[in-house]
């Protein structure tokens, strides 16, 4: 804890130390003021009989305090001069009054002196009112210096929520200059508004006003600066009191919180991400578990019924029930395949490894192997590139793509129809289409379809994990490409790709 003594914090010696400029228009005054200073161990830097000469000479000779005769003659008088060398420089002023009207002594009261002396002066009225004002200047600096040096902003209102000061972290946040924002009201320069609602509201001064406690908003609201930018604080408002106890203003302390929300939001994903990761796995083993049943199942009595058959035609049930089991394992395969690749994909793992690809040859053979598949639904018809029309791409993750894509398509097409691809190099670019004729899909179930695991709620009792498209979506993204789709409930659906080449190929 850091102690501070009355003699460090008022000074050591202000008599020898002060330095005083004299305003007074009357040269016999001005002069017996200057004997009056130097015998009580003062030092007069200066003596100026107008206001304009006043202000010259404080910003010449910066004194340590200034003895202002209110009435001047002049253009500006000594209230004016007065405000114009605390505005600038901070120094402090003592008026010399004489009988001074109702009118002219508010005037004075607004630039806030540092004490009255009233004519004529007498030696020891003179230096009681020296004394106090420099330890009260020497206080307020010391206070304005820990305001200025504390890293929240700090904003001090009257009674009236009239600004009397601001810190330099208040002028940054607010992008308001204290000398625009003196005696303005607190809402010209301190704005809030409700985060939820947009909708402005009361800050903390007028409630600690209103109750005379301490008030500390702990609700979302952001501070509109002056150029109209948002930005979320949090604030506290303390009333403060004068040498009698009398509530004189209240002081605002706010700070910059936007880093502390950013955080709270990278916190709130972070958590909706591990949430979301362990519903990804919770469904991934309902998915995978529900979709190895039926390949297993058929494995089982595929196997049992060779094992018991002993008929004449043995040998061609053999084959066929060694065909389905060739078929549920390679399903089996694929599905754990898939769960590879998305996993890669997540992982951002799934590198691209691009190569010149001879698009019929390439077509052909997906072809040759899918109407295999397809032979007891539908059929394939390839609309073939141009011969000997080439693309640069990676092939495995093409494969990827159109294998999925077909795979969908043959799932939901009936028997005895088509299903048409596509393959077209155009502006370094392919263009994949893949077109059936099946059930579709509804409209509002389109944006959602390429999220693993999502199927369409008409999709009845096909099969399949749910995570082709969304293996398709990420190859597309791997390369930069778009995905779209088109369906009509009944008439069928259309799925388009774009693969640009890599820079690099061109």
């Amino acid at each position: 804890m850091i102690m501070i003594s009355e003699q460090c914090l008022l000074g050591t010696d202000t008599a020898t130390m002060a330095r005083i400029l004299v305003v007074e228009d009357e040269r016999i005054i001005a002069l017996n003021l200057k004997e009056n200073l130097e015998a009580l161990g003062y030092g007069v830097v200066g003596i100026a009989a107008s206001g304009e000469k006043a202000v010259t000479q404080a910003g010449k000779l910066h004194p340590d305090l200034v003895l202002m005769d209110i009435w001047l003659q002049g253009n500006l008088d000594g209230i004016g001069a007065a405000q114009q060398i605390w505005d600038e420089w901070q120094i402090p002023v003592i008026y010399l009054t004489g009988h001074s009207d109702k009118i002219t002594l508010e005037r004075a009261k607004i630039t806030a002196p540092f004490g009255y002396i009233l004519k004529p002066v007498n030696e020891r009225q003179l230096s009681v009112a020296i004394e106090i004002a420099l330890q009260r200047y020497e206080r307020e600096q010391f206070l304005s210096a820990v305001l200025r040096g504390i890293g929240d902003g700090v904003i001090l209102v009257d009674q009236d929520c009239r600004i009397q000061f601001m810190n330099r972290v208040a002028e940054l946040l607010t992008e308001w200059q204290f000398t625009d924002g003196k005696n303005r009201e607190l809402t010209d320069v301190f704005q809030l508004i409700d985060i939820q609602t947009q909708q402005p509201v009361n800050n903390s001064v007028t409630l600690a006003l209103a109750e005379d406690r301490l008030v500390y908003r702990t609700d979302d609201h952001v501070l509109i600066t002056k150029t109209g930018e948002p930005i979320a604080i949090a604030d506290s408002a303390a009333p403060i009191r004068d040498n009698q106890g009398n509530l004189a203003g209240v002081v605002l302390v706010f700070q910059d919180i936007r880093d502390r929300k950013q955080a709270e939001a990278a916190l709130r994903q972070q958590l909706a991400r591990e949430q979301q990761i362990n519903q990804f796995q919770r469904q991934f083993i309902h998915t995978v578990s529900h979709e190895y049943r039926t390949p297993l199942s058929i494995i089982q009595a595929s196997t049992f019924l060779i094992e018991a058959d002993t008929s004449s035609v043995q040998s061609e049930n053999k084959r066929v029930n060694c065909q389905r089991i060739k078929q549920a394992v390679k399903y089996m395969v694929g599905l754990l395949e898939d769960v590879l690749t998305f996993g890669q994909a997540e992982a951002g793992q799934l590198m691209l490894d691009p190569m010149p690809l001879d698009l019929n040859l390439f077509c052909q053979q997906l072809i040759d192997e899918y109407q295999l598949i397809a032979s007891d639904q539908a059929k394939i018809t390839w609309i073939s590139c141009s011969k000997g029309q080439t693309a640069y791409l990676d092939k495995k993750i093409l494969q990827l793509i159109v294998r999925n894509l077909l795979t969908n398509a043959l799932k939901y097409s009936p028997e005895n129809s088509s299903v048409y691809l596509t393959l077209t190099c155009e502006n370094d670019r392919l263009i994949v289409e893949v077109k059936d004729h099946g059930i579709g899909i509804p409209p509002e179930e389109q944006p959602h379809i390429f999220e693993p695991f999502r199927r369409a709620s008409n999709a009845g009792t096909v099969r399949g994990s749910g995570m082709g498209l969304a293996i398709v979506k990420k190859a597309v993204d791997l390369h930069r490409g778009t995905l779209s789709v088109e369906s009509v409930l009944g008439v069928g659906t259309t799925f388009t790709v774009v693969l640009p080449f890599p820079e690099e190929s061109v």
